[in-house]
Formats: C-alpha cells, sequence, structure tokens
C-alpha cells in the first residue's frame, strides 16, 4: 500500500475559541493555513482528499473546488474532531485513510509512510505517538471506524480518547521532530509559526535578539545562548547593529594608518580568520552583511539590535523602556513581568525555553523532553 492507496481526511472544523478568529484563514506566506494543508496533500499523491469542516461557506465551498477536494460537513454540529473523523470516513474512497488536523503546518506527509506498513489485520487505527503523546489527527484510520465514531456521537461520546478505546489500536513510536506535530491554536504559536515559516524562505534562518533600551542584557543573552546551541551542533555567526557607529582598529595600527589615508575599505586576513571594514555612506542592511560570510558555514545568523529586529524576534525586557510588540516578536523573555497576552513570555534567564524555540524556529528537530512544550502550545 503506498499514498495512492490512501484517502487524506483534513479535519477543519472547531470554532478557533483560543485563537480569537478562524485560524484555518491565518495567513501564511501568501496562502492561508487551511489552504497550505490542502495543497501540501495534494502534492504528496494522495488517492482523493476529504475537508470535513462543521458546515457549508463559501470560502470553505471555494477552497474545496480550487485544489479538487470534496467538502463534508458534520451531522451533528459542535462534536469537535470526531464529528470530522466520522463524516470523512464516511466519504473515503478507499479502505484507509490518514485524519490530519488542518492546524499543522510543518507536518511531513513522507511520516505515513512509516505508518502505511502497520495498516494490516484487524488493525482499525494506527496511531503514531510522540514523546508518548498520542497523534490521533494524524493517524491512519480504517474505512469502517467511521461507524464507530458516528455510533460514539449519537449517544453523547466526543472525546476521541474514549472511541479509540473502542477499536482495535496499534500504536506506533515516532522519534521524528516534534515540531512537525505543531499545532496553530492561539496567537502566541500562530507568532512562532510564522517565524519558523519566514526562516523556510531562507538560505539561512536568523534570530534577532531586540531589546527597547540599553543595559537590558541583549549582548548577555547572546553569549549564553550561542554555546547552548553548539552544544546541539548549531553554528552560529552574530551581526551587532550599532546607532553610534565603531572603529575597529587601535590608532597607530595598520589598518587604522590606511583608514585614516583614505582607503574605503581595509581587509586582514589571518590563519585564524579575516575581518573587513568598509565605510558606506547609508547603514547596510543586514542581508548584505551576510552574503560576506563564508556560504555553508553557518547554521543560524544571530542579530542584535535596538528596539526592532527581523521575523523572528526574541524581545528582551528588563523594565527599563516600553518594547515594541508587533508581528515580527515571537517570544519575549522578561524579568518580573508579562509584555502581552498575545506573546509567549517567559523569564529573561530561561536560557533552556531560548534554545527550544530557537530550534523550532530555525526547523532544527527536537527530540525527547525537550520537544514537549511544542505539542501543546
Amino acid at each position: 500500500m503506498n499514498l495512492k492507496d490512501v484517502t487524506l481526511i483534513v479535519a477543519a472544523g472547531g470554532k478557533s475559541t483560543r485563537m480569537g478568529r478562524d485560524k484555518r484563514f491565518l495567513p501564511l506566506d501568501g496562502e492561508s493555513l487551511l489552504a497550505r494543508t490542502l495543497r501540501k496533500g495534494r502534492a504528496a499523491g494522495f488517492r482523493s482528499i476529504v475537508l470535513a469542516a462543521e458546515g457549508e461557506r463559501s470560502d470553505l465551498t471555494a477552497l474545496a473546488k480550487e485544489y479538487g477536494v470534496q467538502l463534508v460537513t458534520d451531522e451533528i454540529p459542535a462534536q469537535g474532531p470526531a464529528a470530522a473523523i466520522a463524516a470523512g470516513l464516511g466519504a473515503a474512497k478507499t479502505e484507509w485513510a490518514l485524519v490530519l488536523s488542518a492546524d499543522m503546518p510543518f507536518y511531513d506527509f513522507e511520516l505515513v509512510r512509516a505508518l502505511l506498513p502497520q495498516a494490516e489485520g484487524e488493525t482499525q487505527v494506527v496511531l503514531p505517538t510522540l514523546l508518548g503523546y498520542w497523534q490521533p489527527l494524524a493517524a491512519l484510520y480504517r474505512r469502517d471506524a467511521g461507524a464507530v465514531f458516528a455510533a460514539a456521537i449519537a449517544r453523547g461520546d466526543r472525546k476521541l480518547g474514549i472511541i479509540l478505546r473502542e477499536l482495535v489500536v496499534r500504536e506506533l513510536p515516532l522519534t521524528v521532530d516534534a515540531g512537525l506535530f505543531f499545532n496553530v491554536n492561539t496567537p502566541a504559536a500562530y507568532r512562532l509559526a510564522c517565524g519558523r515559516l519566514a526562516n523556510e524562505q531562507r538560505a539561512c534562518p536568523i534570530l534577532s535578539i531586540a531589546a527597547p533600551a540599553s543595559g537590558t542584557g541583549k549582548t548577555t543573552f547572546i553569549e549564553r545562548l550561542i554555546p547552548l546551541l553548539h552544544e546541539r551542533g548549531v553554528r552560529t555567526a552574530v551581526i551587532k547593529s550599532d546607532s553610534h557607529g565603531f572603529q575597529l582598529d587601535t590608532a597607530g595600527k595598520d589598518t587604522a594608518r590606511f583608514t585614516a589615508a583614505g582607503a574605503e575599505a581595509v581587509a586582514v586576513s589571518s590563519p585564524d580568520g579575516y575581518f573587513i571594514q568598509q565605510k558606506t555612506k547609508t547603514r547596510q542592511d543586514f542581508q548584505n552583511l551576510i552574503a560576506n560570510i563564508i556560504p555553508n558555514s553557518v547554521d543560524l545568523y544571530i542579530t542584535e539590535s535596538r528596539s526592532r529586529g527581523v521575523l523572528p524576534t526574541f524581545m528582551l525586557d528588563r523594565g527599563l523602556g516600553i518594547p515594541e510588540i508587533d508581528e515580527r516578536v515571537a517570544a519575549c523573555f522578561a524579568k518580573g513581568r508579562s509584555i502581552d497576552t498575545d506573546v509567549l513570555t517567559f523569564d529573561l534567564d530561561d536560557m533552556d525555553t531560548a534554545v527550544r524555540l530557537a530550534l523550532f524556529l530555525m526547523g532544527r528537530p527536537l527530540y525527547g523532553a525537550d520537544g514537549t512544550m511544542f505539542l501543546t502550545m
């Protein structure tokens, strides 16, 4: 069995109460979250795709038509993902179907290939587990399981854990990037998703460290972060923005004398490395600076900036100013106060979390206990 023998059921119901707006249509790099899932599913090569939603709407109908998928709706409203599974399996054209939540923007459909060999015998559900957590909205279901879900809903049971106990379930522990199962359920999770997606579009990921005032500890924060990332195999380069200007060389040294003599640029090469100091009439965008760093020598660029960074940014706060929280801020690290309810905020000294977030934002795998925080964001 391969993906051509499987139906994809995209579970796209729910009220998005924690998000505060319809998460299915959140913009991600020029398309909605739901459109991203449908597009990736179509490209994966499933026999057919079923979009299971709580009811018909013109925007859902338009998406279904655009991606050539079948739209089905809940028979009984407000029954959560159980209703989507029941309706989706009822419409499936194949014996087996992958049920996937529509709010997993980084799910890799290659994972399905690990599930397929387990779909045999009396098994009705191939249930992946990650770090001990069930992943019922990224699982394989045999078509006849739909009747069990429908019957459970009819008698008032809608919790997946209860219904799964009535089925023949084969659990499959996975040791994969926990970020692949990341759910965009809250505004804070959406910020992280946007940050990771921005880095997916870059040749090398970027992480900005910003603060509203000098003395907050940006340099110290970066100094502590670099060796922790290095322990995890991440090579970093730091680009610092200085609004006051700078001079690398000491008066009397050759390079300082060359600059004083009028040289527009001075380069120094040694067995241990090199630097280039060049005069410019305007501040150079850090993307131009990145281009001068040896390709493939760095896994993550860290930029230190005053007040503003690029997406994704860690905003630091020590009560010395008012942090500017805009769409570029992925998370905050503060001392003694919470900055914004829509942004994840951690203690300024919580470097373990800083490392986990950095790895997630750069798309690096998260294994073991380090990944658990991204399962229930």
